[in-house]
């Protein structure tokens, strides 16, 4: 029998990204993918971890300045 695994960073990366297209569809219309690379996702889920601050708001913030 498969033992299912979850690794804790992978899922809070595929969070971070929903919450990030989210927050980009919302102000503009458009996925994340339409404005930024995959490198930049990468680099602001970075940020986020070095930050204390919730997900959700970190990408507000994020999104607000890049717009």
């Amino acid at each position: 029998m498969a033992t299912q695994y979850t690794n804790t960073a992978d899922s809070s990366w595929t969070v971070f990204v929903e919450i990030l297209s989210d927050e980009f569809t919302a102000r503009t219309g458009f996925g994340v993918y339409a404005h930024i690379t995959p490198v930049d996702v990468d680099q602001a889920y970075q940020a986020y971890q070095q930050r204390n601050a919730s997900m959700r708001l970190f990408v507000r913030d994020y999104v607000r300045s890049y717009v």
